[in-house]
């Protein structure tokens, strides 16, 4: 429940609209859903504004082709939040946006990443043709880049938080 409670909730409650807030808050405060992050993408290391997974506007939908890395708990999410390059003519840091999505979704699939324990958490996630609904946008089209930064602000609190606590030892 972490990466939703954390993240995903906090998030919405800040950009999302009253509608995504009624549908996706109970559920993650159930812990009725399973959540992650699609924001890093193989080639791109720690840039993150230099991602290339597109989400095209299809009238009522958005296309999404590309594929996500690191992300932790993919094969056993519900649901990622994800940035996705809008406007592929927009300056690096413009034309991003902040999507929702059902990991159940067709086109989208999981491959663990094994490392050299033998066991991980994280998964490169792949989306081939993804349709996702115009009404998952959080924030302003082209704008996930505030969202986003939003949201890594607030991880930052919570662990510096943690650490003040002594609970981040």
């Amino acid at each position: 429940g972490g990466i939703a409670t954390g993240f995903a909730g906090p998030t919405l409650i800040v950009h999302g609209t009253d509608e995504q807030k009624q549908k996706y808050l109970p559920e993650i405060l159930d812990g009725e859903t399973v959540w992650c992050q699609g924001y890093s993408e193989p080639g791109a290391g720690s840039d993150l504004a230099s991602l290339q997974t597109s989400a095209l506007d299809m009238g009522d939908h958005y296309l999404v082709n590309g594929s996500k890395i690191w992300t932790s708990y993919a094969n056993m999410a519900d649901w990622i939040f994800c940035l996705v390059r809008t406007d592929a003519k927009a300056p690096k840091r413009d034309g991003i946006s902040f999507l929702l999505f059902d990991m159940a979704s067709e086109g989208v699939s999981t491959t663990p990443i094994q490392l050299l324990s033998g066991a991980s958490p994280f998964c490169q996630t792949f989306f081939d043709n993804v349709k996702v609904p115009k009404e998952n946008l959080v924030g302003e089209l082209n704008k996930g880049w505030t969202v986003a930064k939003y949201l890594l602000q607030h991880e930052r609190n919570m662990a510096a938080a943690m650490k003040r606590s002594g609970s981040g030892k």
